[in-house]
């Protein structure tokens, strides 16, 4: 091995070297710390998995953080050949690294899902993702205010034994209150009678109205919480 590396070496990316996946981004400049050394995957070339340092963490792209997690890519680690790397000297300590990637996973927590994600995380931005309550209000705050009561929509899904029925078609009228099970609850009129039943159960049915996307994301969001 050309740099004689070991578990825990600080490297730094040559200038000029491309992301392996998505060649669009050149990485020349990021720097982390060794992690695995594989001599057997490729007999010409020596393997070195690297995970990022806090510092190029933060410099990374957002365009890049997205896409890697839209294509499932780990973008706090990359595996480089060894000739693609110089040895450095650490620049932050691990448990800095440790901060950086959790508050990366928060921010783009939903990037996986690709534009429905985008837009999702521009709705939860500052929210824990992992906090379903607190991603509920804001949820119910948004949809508050961007839409337009009443709005027509269709049953997607019921319970065998609800009064409503798959593809019966209502009049949303507001969002009352939220349940733990069932997330926001809408409040609706069927026949002429008002009864409540889950937002991730119905469908906008003009899908060139605004409340269509708003909601289809919000179920969407709420599918993959």
């Amino acid at each position: 091995m050309n740099l004689n590396l070991k578990i825990g070496d600080s490297v730094v990316v040559k200038q000029g070297v491309k992301e392996p996946d998505l060649e669009e981004f050149e990485i020349g400049g990021w720097q982390g710390r060794v992690l695995e050394i594989d001599t057997n995957s490729d007999k010409d070339k020596v393997l070195i998995t690297i995970e990022w340092d806090s510092l190029t963490l933060v410099q990374i792209s957002a365009d890049y953080i997205e896409q890697s997690e839209i294509d499932g890519f780990d973008w706090s680690s990359m595996i480089l050949y060894d000739s693609d790397l110089e040895k450095s000297i650490p620049r932050d300590k691990e448990e800095n690294v440790k901060k950086a990637k959790d508050k990366l996973s928060d921010k783009h927590f939903w990037a996986s899902l690709g534009e429905e994600g985008l837009r999702i995380s521009k709705i939860l931005q500052g929210v824990n993702p992992r906090n379903e309550m607190k991603c509920l209000q804001r949820w119910v705050e948004h949809l508050d205010k961007e839409l337009t009561f009443p709005i027509q929509a269709i049953v997607s899904e019921s319970e065998d034994n609800w009064l409503i029925k798959s593809g019966d078609k209502v009049l949303l009228k507001s969002l009352p209150h939220i349940v733990d099970m069932y997330g926001i609850i809408a409040s609706i009129r069927l026949n002429g009678k008002k009864y409540e039943f889950p937002l991730c159960d119905l469908e906008v049915i003009d899908k060139t109205q605004t409340g269509f996307q708003l909601i289809d994301d919000y179920r969407i969001w709420f599918a993959n919480r």
